[in-house]
């Protein structure tokens, strides 16, 4: 062993560790300031109005309730989703039509695959009213509306949709 004292930092090594804290913490800061300001935020309740949305393809029925599933096109979870939604056919056992509501797309999507299917519609949330106005991130996640537009239930993309009850 040594009974040498360690070197102290240089200066520089000190100024740049201060530094360095400084704007860590101011980072830090900055995304607690943002979380706070959106989760405190007040977002509107879902309701769905069609003449807010482009119809791409027109539903096909009326029905007592209607689920829209957010579908993001480049996302194979939402593909996933919509095709297990599809298969499974929940939506004709609670008494509700299926449709799609394609969410951040910033370009007019082309045809969806399985639309013909799809007797709620496809649409297309082409002012970010998903996002920017609900306060909805969740891909997949199926959004259930009574037929006066009135929001029912979210039912995640996660959740089992035989749980998700009438």
């Amino acid at each position: 062993m040594s009974d040498r004292a360690p070197a102290a930092p240089s200066p520089f090594a000190v100024a740049i560790n201060r530094v360095a804290l400084f704007v860590s913490l101011l980072v830090l800061a900055g995304i607690a300031a943002f979380w706070w300001s959106d989760r405190t935020r007040h977002w509107e309740t879902p309701r769905w109005d069609a003449s807010r949305f482009a119809c791409l393809r027109a539903p096909g029925r009326a029905a007592a309730a209607t689920w829209m599933v957010a579908f993001q096109p480049d996302c194979p979870h939402c593909r996933a989703r919509l095709a297990d939604l599809l298969r499974r056919g929940a939506t004709s056992r609670a008494g509700a039509c299926l449709g799609v509501l394609i969410v951040d797309s910033p370009r007019r999507p082309e045809a969806l695959e399985g639309a013909e299917r799809l007797d709620g519609g496809v649409w297309w949330d082409s002012l970010g009213i998903w996002r920017s106005r609900w306060g909805h991130r969740v891909y997949g996640e199926a959004l259930s509306f009574a037929d006066d537009g009135r929001l029912l239930r979210v039912i995640g993309p996660a959740q089992a949709v035989d749980a998700a009850g009438p």
